[in-house]
């Protein structure tokens, strides 16, 4: 009887490094997906900075805001991921600020 007891204690010790190894991945792997949402964040707001500017600068040069964002594409050195972001650009006219929008892409 005492044999069997202390071969009971033993697997359940047994599993103990297991559950603490599976249970690290879980943090380890919560935490870099927090990393990667905080990561894309910071570069969303990088990128409405970037616009921004560009739409200022055309404007202040040229007179006229720009009519499409391939213009600041190419005009005012604008450049973005296309696979994490699509941005709808809406012209409005050339005296007034076009509408913006930046979308995260799954």
């Amino acid at each position: 009887m005492a044999l069997f007891s202390k071969k009971k204690s033993f697997s359940k010790t047994a599993y103990f490094p297991i559950l603490l190894l599976v249970l690290t991945l879980g943090f380890f792997v919560l935490l870099t997906d927090s990393f990667s949402r905080s990561n894309l964040e910071h570069e969303k707001n990088i990128l409405q900075q970037a616009i921004n500017r560009s739409i200022t600068q055309c404007y202040a040069l040229e007179g006229t805001y720009p009519y499409s964002l391939s213009y600041l594409e190419e005009h005012y050195g604008l450049t973005y991921n296309k696979d994490h972001f699509f941005i709808d650009y809406q012209y409005i006219g050339g005296n007034l600020r076009p509408d913006v929008t930046i979308i995260e892409r799954d």
